[in-house]
């Protein structure tokens, strides 16, 4: 296999192709297949398909990964439940939930409490997982304290982070925003991957996105794959990659519509919802505010 490659493919395919026990972590931020109306069309699948290729890619993931590996899977709970239930907890030796908890202003209901969090599954092949504390050791929150001191002077360097954490969404008006709808913020996956893997160990991140985990595995010099089916975040990514991550303003919101993913073939398992709620903020009308901001409530109560 050729490493730090982003192949414009659909990822299970590429997965197939990989042989057993060869990657170090595989980082998994699919489609959430949510089912909801965008512009009169949906982009997903039967939830039962849904869950059977979810599940397949989780189980790829799992025979490529090393003895010592670890796999992510990000999604809403109710998918990430679905497939912990159906595949992981029968492949994986053992499989923990971490909670991302962020604030939203869109998706309040009357009727219940607002969806606020996303379920990522870790999932292992064995007792002898690499995870590496210092890499993300948290400051201690009384350092004073004597049995804190004592910690210290052994050369400890902080706290295990908490199995929930908060991190702020990516907004629109962020310097590293991209016209990709669903962007990870960079320091939750930063967390990851320093988590499980040191200075070239190997990442398959299985969905390229906004290229934001890619540019990461660059930084941290980790080796590397990614796939891309969708050819504008696979053009976006690979333009990153030959401007050392940075964003042109094509690839930022404010130059993107909705019609401009309309003419798209939006076939692949891969590709979803989450990839169509872009509007030009620059230049739009009153009534498209509301009506992007009416698809983002509908997202939220979907779930």
């Amino acid at each position: 296999m050729q490493w730090n490659t982003i192949h414009n493919d659909d990822t299970l395919k590429i997965l197939q192709s990989l042989p057993d026990e060869c990657l170090d972590m595989v980082w998994g931020d699919p489609d959430y297949n949510v089912g909801i109306d965008y512009n009169g069309s949906k982009y997903t699948q039967k939830w039962e398909d849904y869950i059977d290729w979810y599940a397949k890619v989780a189980q790829e993931s799992l025979r490529v990964l090393k003895p010592s590996g670890n796999a992510f899977f990000m999604n809403y709970p109710k998918q990430n439940a679905y497939l912990r239930v159906k595949c992981l907890d029968n492949l994986a030796y053992d499989v923990c939930e971490y909670v991302w908890v962020y604030n939203t202003n869109v998706g309040h209901s009357k009727r219940r409490l607002t969806t606020a969090h996303r379920s990522i599954l870790h999932a292992t092949k064995s007792k002898d997982n690499h995870f590496y504390k210092d890499n993300i050791a948290l400051p201690y929150q009384n350092p004073t304290d004597k049995r804190i001191k004592e910690r210290i002077a052994r050369g400890e360097k902080g706290r295990m982070p908490y199995s929930w954490f908060y991190f702020d969404l990516v907004k629109n008006v962020s310097k590293d925003k991209t016209f990709h709808s669903c962007q990870i913020p960079a320091a939750l996956v930063e967390m990851f991957i320093k988590s499980c893997t040191n200075e070239g160990d190997s990442v398959f991140v299985l969905f390229g996105g906004s290229g934001g985990e890619i540019m990461l595995c660059e930084k941290l010099k980790r080796k590397w794959l990614s796939c891309e089916l969708h050819k504008p975040y696979f053009d976006m990514i690979a333009d990153r990659l030959q401007s050392n991550g940075a964003i042109k303003n094509e690839f930022r919101l404010p130059n993107f519509t909705r019609k401009d993913f309309a003419c798209q073939n939006f076939t692949s398992p891969n590709l979803v919802q989450k990839e169509l709620t872009l509007l030009d903020f620059k230049d739009t009308t009153d009534e498209k505010r509301k009506d992007f901001d009416k698809s983002q409530i509908a997202h939220s109560r979907a779930l």
